[in-house]
């Protein structure tokens, strides 16, 4: 009796990095202070009412304003309001705080994210502080990898509302990258709010979804063999 043996089918595993790059992102990245719920840097009381970052949401207008807040580096301008869900405003869209980067006069903010080869949406939440386009701007940037402004009507952004804005991005090198957000137009303390920024690994498109259907079905198959006599 002779015996043997054939194999229908032969698969070569690749680790799945290396076919979706994408699935070895970690679904977010960190960013210090995202939602602005870590207090302030710099002087301890503000220059507007008085009041310490851990008296906002108990005393009275429920906001302040200080050179800058924990997590990012103020590099221009030195005046951000921090508000609370006391402020008259509007509730924080994450957490209890948020900020204007127009506090007399137009500041910036900045931090390093470290980014790997991939792509990424960054969002970020926002609202104008009064109908008047020429004081609401914010201009953000991540290094050379995308620039944009958010103003009043941006994705249909009104008074009194949050609007979440979001853009997609590559990292072709990667690297650490300075994220940046910077109050633009008059500098009269009225100008956008922002609150809880996020990058996140972009999520895998519908063509990716399906080789990895293929791979998912292909490492389930065993060799068969076939027995002659």
């Amino acid at each position: 009796m002779r015996v043997t043996s054939l194999n229908m089918l032969k698969v070569v595993a690749f680790p799945l990095a290396l076919v979706l790059p994408g699935l070895a992102q970690a679904a977010t990245v960190p960013i210090l202070n995202n939602s602005f719920e870590q207090g302030t840097t710099g002087r301890a009381i503000g220059f507007q009412n008085g009041l310490t970052f851990g008296q906002l949401n108990t005393t009275g207008a429920g906001m302040n304003v200080y050179q800058g807040v924990q997590g990012w580096t103020t590099t221009a301008g030195n005046r951000m309001e921090v508000h609370s869900d006391r402020s008259s405003a509007l509730d924080a869209q994450d957490g209890d705080y948020f900020i204007s980067l127009d506090g007399g006069r137009n500041s910036s903010i900045q931090q390093s994210v470290a980014l790997a080869v991939g792509s990424y949406i960054l969002s970020f939440w926002y609202s104008p502080e009064n109908t008047n386009a020429t004081t609401n701007r914010i201009n953000y940037s991540l290094g050379s990898l995308l620039s944009g402004v958010a103003n009043r009507g941006t994705n249909g952004a009104a008074v009194g509302a949050w609007t979440q804005i979001q853009m997609m991005f590559h990292v072709k090198t990667a690297g650490s990258y300075m994220l940046n957000f910077a109050a633009g137009g008059s500098a009269n303390r009225v100008g956008g709010y922002l609150d809880n920024v996020q990058i996140a690994a972009a999520p895998l498109p519908a063509a990716g979804l399906g080789v990895l259907t293929g791979l998912m079905a292909l490492a389930g198959l065993k060799r068969r063999r076939r027995t002659t006599v």
